[in-house]
């Protein structure tokens, strides 16, 4: 098969490999490229040391089922890259993102990936696309993984129906969060440097605005996108007074800021994180997209073959996309 491989900070190889081996393979059929994709390639990562296969926001079609299995050759389904255990303390706790035994399938920068034995939690069926949909249509799918890690994000906040959202960064993540907002008829605005971003994302009909063009205090629930701390602290001391502000973009250890304790205090703002997603939250993305498709699809600028990943990557560097999609 072939595949796009991680061979070094800056490097990728579009090269043959062996097909896996396995009882359960799947044909992938579109794999998202994420943040953590485009850092691993600009920065190294401890979770990815090279030569790896990078890539798990997959769909996928199934070529080779286990005797007995509830599954079909044919079938459209979407992969979830990891899923909790249901058994440690942290998930009897209620707490399936932090997980400490998580079940994971391998990367999908490639045409066939081996699913795991007792997999099964981790794999759900969507609806076929009908013949001739746009190829953004179908791949829409790449988009539940994210979209699992918005919703997560979601949990966190204390969104009410009075409230307004204020979500700082245009990426593709920010703008995932700016996308349900908008679908469940709540305020949102979204904070963007880029000009070319910014027009596109109000051609969506999502208010978007340079930075230090917004009133923090006017805002309920402040969603940072972006991997700078001293936002945090900004928008701890500007929120609106019982707020939530979300630390959803991850920041260096290192990177340590000082919180307005006056307004953790007095004016009892709340600041939380979150990281990744549970299995509910990956099944109710799944639901959403599939009744939106055509209202998450418009995310997907790009859908480029797999020998084209560099390119790919390069468009994402120089923040000429938004979502790209590779299909082998």
């Amino acid at each position: 098969m072939k595949a796009l491989v991680f061979e070094d900070i800056g490097q990728l190889v579009y090269r043959e490999f062996s097909d896996p081996e396995g009882d359960f393979i799947v044909r992938v059929e579109g794999c998202g490229i994420c943040g953590t994709d485009l850092k691993t390639y600009q920065k190294g990562h401890h979770f990815f040391p090279p030569p790896t296969i990078l890539g798990h926001e997959f769909y996928a079609s199934i070529v080779k089922v286990p005797t007995a299995s509830k599954y079909t050759v044919g079938d459209r389904v979407v992969v979830a890259p990891y899923f909790e255990c249901g058994e440690c303390e942290h998930c009897k706790r209620g707490l399936l993102a932090q997980c400490t035994q998580k079940h994971f399938v391998s990367g999908a920068f490639c045409e066939y990936v081996a699913i795991p034995d007792n997999y099964d939690k981790g794999i759900y069926k969507i609806p076929r696309s009908e013949t001739g949909a746009p190829k953004q249509d179908v791949a829409v799918y790449s988009l539940v993984e994210p979209l699992a890690c918005v919703l997560h994000g979601v949990e966190r906040l204390h969104v009410r129906p009075s409230n307004k959202v204020l979500v700082v960064g245009g990426g593709p993540m920010g703008i995932l969060f700016a996308l349900y907002f908008q679908q469940q008829a709540v305020p949102v605005v979204v904070i963007e440097p880029n000009a070319e971003r910014r027009t596109q994302i109000t051609a969506w009909g999502i208010e978007c605005k340079k930075p230090g063009e917004c009133d923090a205090s006017q805002f309920d629930n402040i969603i940072v996108a972006v991997n700078k701390a001293e936002l945090l602290a900004e928008y701890v001391r500007t929120i609106a007074s019982g707020g939530t502000v979300l630390a959803f973009s991850g920041v260096k250890k290192s990177e340590a800021f000082i919180i307005d304790s006056h307004a953790i205090h007095y004016r009892e703002v709340t600041l939380t994180g979150c990281s990744g997603f549970g299995l509910p939250d990956f099944i109710k993305a799944l639901e959403l997209i599939s009744k939106h498709v055509s209202h998450y699809s418009k995310l997907i600028t790009h859908v480029l073959p797999l020998s084209e990943g560099e390119r790919a990557f390069s468009l994402l560097e120089q923040g000429k996309a938004f979502k790209i999609v590779l299909t082998p």
